[in-house]
């Protein structure tokens, strides 16, 4: 059998949209889920440290606040958590995101220190047993 040129092309232009699991379908490689925690330091220069972290839905974020004192105060935004108000100091508080979304804060005793919570929903649980199109069903 004559394998024909244009075959072999077909086959490369139906990954050309950046496929990385070797054409294996969209459950060989499935993302990985963001995490559900996450943690922020609010440091001594003014900076929250990291200034942007990702977790999942339901997932928690916890302030570790040093001998400075910070708030975070959420813009107002529908899923965003109660604000950390005060001036808070050697002590971590948490906050938890039930809702997916970007949420933004800042610490309004300190001018520019601000941060990002990106919250994002899980794929869905396949549970593993295959089917389906890509599954192997035929």
């Amino acid at each position: 059998m004559r394998v024909l040129p244009w075959a072999a092309l077909l086959a490369s232009a139906a990954c050309s949209s950046g496929c990385t699991d070797g054409g294996a379908g969209p459950d060989a490689n499935p993302p990985t889920p963001a995490p559900l925690t996450a943690t922020v330091q609010a440091t001594a220069t003014e900076a929250f440290q990291p200034s942007s972290v990702s977790i999942r839905t339901g997932g928690t974020v916890t302030w570790t606040f040093g001998s400075l004192g910070h708030n975070v105060t959420f813009a107002n935004v529908a899923g965003a958590p109660a604000d950390i108000p005060g001036a808070n100091t050697n002590t971590s508080i948490a906050r938890t995101f039930p809702s997916a979304g970007s949420f933004s804060y800042q610490c309004t005793l300190h001018p520019g220190m601000s941060g990002t919570v990106g919250v994002s929903t899980p794929p869905p649980d396949d549970g593993g047993g295959g089917g389906g199109v890509y599954g192997g069903e035929r």
